[in-house]
C-alpha cells in the first residue's frame, strides 16, 4: 500500500472502501457535475487496488526487480524482468486525483507508477505520454509543479474534462514540464504522426528521461462512440513503435504502457493488439484503413503554435 498511498489520500481510500461496501452501486459526481457520474460497485475497491498494485509490479519488473504478481492475477509466481510492459488493467486511472475519483478512474495508476519508479528505483526523470482522447487531468495535477516528470498529453480539444489547454505548461519549478497537445476535432493518423515528430519526440530528447510511461487510451479511435477523433488501429502501432524506439534511445529500453480509456470493443481490441504487435517488433496488422478527411490546416497551425510555445521549433 505504500506506493499507492504516496499519490492517494487516506480519505479517498477510506471513501472508496466505504462506497464499495454499500449494497447498491454508488454514484459519485464527476468534478462536481450534476449530470456525469462515476459508479462504484462492491468489487471496485478491490479492483482499483489490484490495478494500482499491478502498475507497481510492472515498474519493478521493467526496472529490473522481480515482483510477486498481484493477488488475483491469472498465474502464480513473480513477474520476470522485461524492458517493456503493458498493464491491461481496469479501472483506468488518469482522471483520478489524490483526493477524488473521476471519469471512471479510481486511483491514478500512472502517477503511482511514476512516483514508485522515482522512490524505489532512483529514476530521477520520468516521462509520461498520454494519448487517450480525454485529457489526463489527474496526472497533470499530480506533477504540475514537478520538474522531474515530463507530462505530454495528446487529446481532443474542448471535450470533457475541459482541461488540457495549450497554456497549461506547469507551475513553479515545473514550468515547461507539462505539454498539452489539444488536437482539433476530427484529427486522425496524420495528426498523430505530425504531433509525434514535431512535439513529443523532440520534447523527450530535450528532457532525457530514465523511464517512459504511457497512459494508453484507445478512445481516439474512429470507431469510439464518445468523441470525434479518427485515429486508425494502425495509428496505435505507429505510436507504440515510436515510443519503443524512443525508450531504446533514451531509457535503456524501459517502457511501460498502462491501459486507460476505450469504449468501442472493436476499436479497443484492435488498437491494443496493434500496440502489442509493435512491442513485439511485428508490423502493423492494418486492421482498418478507412478513407478519412482530417482538418490538417488546423492541425498544422496547432502544432506550429505549440512548437513556438515550448521552444521546440529548432529541435524538430
Amino acid at each position: 500500500m505504500k506506493p499507492i498511498g504516496a499519490m492517494t489520500s487516506d480519505d479517498l481510500l477510506d471513501r472508496l472502501q466505504q462506497w464499495s461496501s454499500q449494497p447498491e452501486p454508488c454514484k459519485v459526481a464527476d468534478l462536481d457535475s450534476e449530470t456525469e457520474f462515476t459508479y462504484v460497485t462492491e468489487t471496485t475497491h478491490g479492483d482499483a487496488l489490484q490495478a494500482a498494485t499491478a502498475a507497481v509490479a510492472l515498474v519493478d519488473a521493467v526496472c529490473g526487480e522481480v515482483h510477486d504478481q498481484p493477488t488475483g492475477a491469472s498465474s502464480a509466481g513473480p513477474l520476470p524482468h522485461a524492458s517493456v510492459g503493458f498493464g491491461l488493467i481496469r479501472p483506468p486511472g488518469h482522471h483520478a486525483t489524490r483526493n477524488e475519483v473521476s471519469g471512471f478512474c479510481m486511483l491514478n495508476n500512472i502517477a503511482i507508477a511514476a512516483r514508485h519508479a522515482q522512490t524505489a528505483h532512483s529514476i530521477d526523470k520520468v516521462m509520461i505520454v498520454d494519448f487517450d482522447v480525454h485529457h489526463g487531468n489527474g496526472t497533470q495535477d499530480a506533477f504540475y509543479s514537478d520538474p522531474n516528470v515530463l507530462f505530454v498529453d495528446m487529446h481532443e480539444q474542448g471535450v470533457w474534462p475541459g482541461s488540457g489547454n495549450a497554456e497549461e505548461t506547469g507551475a513553479g519549478l515545473g514550468i515547461g514540464t507539462t505539454i498539452n497537445i489539444p488536437l482539433p476535432v476530427g484529427s486522425g493518423d496524420a495528426a498523430a504522426r505530425l504531433a509525434w515528430h514535431s512535439l513529443v519526440a523532440p520534447a523527450a530528447r530535450r528532457f532525457q528521461p530514465g523511464l517512459l510511461l504511457v497512459s494508453a487510451g484507445y478512445d481516439a479511435h474512429w470507431r469510439d462512440p464518445l468523441e470525434k477523433q479518427q485515429f486508425q488501429s494502425s495509428t496505435y502501432h505507429f505510436l507504440t513503435q515510436q515510443l519503443k524506439a524512443l525508450a531504446d534511445e533514451l531509457c535503456g529500453g524501459k517502457l511501460l504502457l498502462l491501459l486507460e480509456g476505450g469504449y468501442s470493443l472493436q476499436g479497443l481490441s484492435e488498437g491494443a493488439a496493434e500496440s502489442i504487435c509493435a512491442i513485439l517488433g511485428g508490423g502493423s496488422c492494418h486492421l482498418d484503413q478507412p478513407g478519412i478527411q482530417e482538418p490538417l490546416d488546423e492541425v498544422l497551425a496547432c502544432v506550429k503554435a505549440l512548437q513556438a510555445l515550448h521552444g521546440l521549433l529548432e529541435a524538430a
